[in-house]
């Protein structure tokens, strides 16, 4: 199953790349969830050291959330140029690139790693 606190952590990492800054609120309408939603688990993720999250703040990540996310990033374009190495569509292979990212055990992304590093 995957695991929630590894997509707040994507969309926070994403969200900051693209605006710079990450809110509460920007952060719920990326997730489609409720404000109160976000603030619950950024409250967890804080007290997990992933987030530095203080109310009507801005949003940020700790090193051990900007390693967690970058991890997740490589994990997510490997499988994605793979599942397009092996003709899946762009979009399609981006989103189900999404859900596998989260389950596939460490040996199955080390191997995909390595056969699509020169992709």
């Amino acid at each position: 199953m995957q695991d929630i606190r590894e997509t707040y952590i994507e969309r926070i990492y994403e969200l900051k790349n693209k605006k710079g800054y990450v809110k509460t609120v920007d952060l719920a309408k990326a997730l489609n969830v409720r404000p109160s939603s976000v603030t619950e688990m950024l409250q967890k993720l804080a007290s997990e050291g992933y987030v530095i999250y203080e109310k009507y703040r801005r949003i940020d990540l700790t090193d051990k959330g900007l390693e967690l996310a970058k991890k997740l990033e490589k994990r997510h374009e490997a499988i994605k140029r793979l599942l397009i190495y092996i003709g899946v569509d762009e979009k399609t292979a981006d989103k189900d690139a999404c859900i596998i990212e989260h389950i596939i055990s460490e040996e199955s992304i080390r191997k995909i790693m390595e056969f699509t590093k020169d992709m």
